[in-house]
């Protein structure tokens, strides 16, 4: 699948998709957000010393936007929020997330990872969850988003899957062969850091096996293995977050 066709399908699956649609915002996307919110609750939380203070906030990949919503209430209330995602059906939905969370979004745009509309040195956060491996081009999405980062600011990637190289081409084609709506990717941690080293940023890859959420008992079972026996999540399939900050 070509770049064109793979963003053509992120694009319409906001459009389209009777449970995430602009023109519905249905009790089952709701529920499933708000349960969400606990596994990025326990992500804040955990990178906390690199969100707390943070005064200008990007979010990418944001999808409907849920999760900035959820930061800016119970975080960050006094931090301005620019919010994007490459389709403009998810973003239109935001406002029902301002209303859920009580709080006002003050900028929300749909834009390409590696296409922000913002001037350089512009955001002291810039995050996602769990929407890194949907991006693709990796090295142009972090080009811009060092651009567009202040000298002293943090670019945090959660929840994200990760695997070693020798074990991509396996995980890639589980991963695609699970029922999901959009094709996925899954970051290599060597990849990333050879791209941060051309780029001049500095990078740390932090495995983590927890899961707030028991999404199945096989998955369960799986990362209760690789949380016990943590020097396996460098070679098999697994769970990171990854920081960034310049040079």
């Amino acid at each position: 699948m070509n770049l064109d066709e793979k963003e053509r399908i992120e694009i319409e699956y906001w459009e389209k998709n009777n449970f995430e649609s602009p023109v519905k915002f249905t009790k089952g996307n709701f529920l499933n957000k708000i349960q969400e919110c606990r596994n990025f609750d326990y992500k804040v939380s955990k990178n906390i010393d690199f969100i707390k203070n943070k005064k200008n906030v990007l979010e990418v990949g944001a999808g409907q936007g849920w999760a900035s919503c959820f930061l800016k209430r119970y975080y960050l209330p006094k931090s301005k929020f620019t919010v994007t995602d490459i389709s403009p059906h998810a973003i239109v939905s935001i406002v029902n997330w301002e209303k859920t969370f009580d709080v006002t979004i003050e900028k929300s745009y749909a834009s390409k990872s590696y296409e922000i509309d913002e001037a350089d040195n512009q955001f002291d956060l810039i995050f996602c969850y769990a929407a890194a491996h949907h991006f693709v081009l990796y090295e142009k999405t972090l080009e811009e988003l060092k651009r567009v980062l202040t000298s002293d600011g943090h670019i945090i990637f959660m929840y994200e899957p990760t695997c070693s190289k020798i074990m991509y081409p396996l995980h890639y084609y589980y991963v695609n062969k699970m029922p999901h709506s959009t094709p996925e990717d899954v970051l290599v941690p060597s990849k990333i850091k050879a791209i941060c080293d051309k780029l001049k940023l500095n990078y740390t890859n932090n495995y983590d096996a927890q899961q707030v959420l028991l999404r199945n008992l096989p998955i369960g079972i799986y990362f209760t293995i690789l949380r016990k026996l943590k020097f396996l999540q460098k070679w098999l399939p697994s769970s990171s977050d990854l920081i960034f900050i310049k040079q």
